[in-house]
């Protein structure tokens, strides 16, 4: 079979060719953002335009006090602000509740900066002066922790009460899929190589300490909005911020002086339970709770139980 013609590539070689290299000429598997929306937007989404995004969040007061207390809530890498579903539904009842797609993450998609020092303090503070936000208890899991402290530290009139579950600070040996995507290049080749789901599946299954409280529809997710255009470069280019300043800058921890919970899953396979006492060390003021069959996102495997210990702490 000739393969050459009068006009150059056959259709056949020309298919075969588009095959072996679309994934280097753009993102591989990328889903619209339209369709993202139309898959996991939730009734009560909104949108605020703030730093060149267009950033996704809710706000949910269920207490019937407009002026109730605000509850703001970030989630972890790779995360949303789905995460906290549960959570709002419960403290609603007596706080008004934010949880917001964080800037590269989510539906809100990639910073115009990407990453910088105080990217994300900057923006919570931004964030709370447009939504008219004086003072707020700050809820964090993860790289949401990290987020949380350190607003805290550098805006402590605006926050009352902190919670970190589970959250980023002080070193650790992160997953190997966090550390080849902090590499040279690895966000590039990570949005131009496709990414299976069942793959996607088995590095979420990591986050939970017991593996069947994990659903299908939780993992669907969390492919889906990794699958956003320009979000796998975004996650690429944190971890990359991070892991070129040797981890997180943990100074600001001794400005931290709001009464902190310490909220950890002892099963945690990405960030060990050790470093419960690393913050206690930190934050003197702490009390913290550890939950024994519980990984890395309690608010999510355990939201429950855990709703239960934070509404005990927001209320005292």
């Amino acid at each position: 079979m000739a393969f050459f013609g009068y006009h150059g590539i056959s259709p056949m070689l020309s298919q075969a060719w588009n095959a072996m290299f679309s994934p280097f000429t753009g993102e591989a598997g990328a889903i619209a953002l339209d369709e993202l929306q139309r898959r996991h937007e939730l009734p009560d989404s909104r949108y605020l335009e703030l730093q060149g995004m267009r950033v996704h969040y809710r706000d949910v007061n269920n207490t019937g006090n407009p002026g109730a207390p605000v509850v703001i809530m970030l989630h972890g890498i790779f995360a949303s602000l789905h995460t906290w579903n549960d959570w709002t539904d419960i403290l609603s009842q007596h706080f008004r509740v934010i949880s917001i797609d964080n800037p590269n993450f989510g539906l809100t998609g990639p910073h115009p900066q990407g990453i910088r020092k105080h990217l994300y303090s900057d923006f919570l503070n931004e964030f709370t002066d447009a939504l008219n936000i004086q003072q707020a208890h700050m809820v964090g899991n993860s790289l949401g922790g990290w987020m949380s402290w350190e607003f805290a530290a550098r805006f402590p009139h605006k926050v009352q009460k902190i919670i970190l579950l589970d959250s980023a600070g002080f070193f650790f040996m992160p997953p190997m899929v966090l550390l080849s995507m902090g590499l040279p290049f690895g966000g590039w080749l990570a949005a131009r190589t496709p990414l299976p789901r069942k793959a996607l599946y088995a590095i979420v299954r990591t986050t939970y300490g017991r593996k069947e409280r994990l659903q299908k529809p939780v993992m669907d997710r969390y492919y889906d909005l990794l699958m956003r255009p320009g979000n796998r470069m975004a996650a690429a280019a944190v971890l990359r911020f991070v892991r070129n300043r040797g981890g997180f800058d943990t100074r600001p921890l001794q400005q931290v002086k709001q009464p902190v919970l310490i909220m950890w899953g002892k099963n945690d396979g990405w960030i060990p339970v050790a470093h419960v006492e690393k913050f206690r060390q930190a934050l003197p003021q702490a009390e913290s709770v550890i939950y024994d069959d519980c990984g890395h996102m309690p608010m999510e495997e355990i939201p429950q139980r855990s709703a239960v210990d934070a509404l005990r702490f927001l209320q005292q």
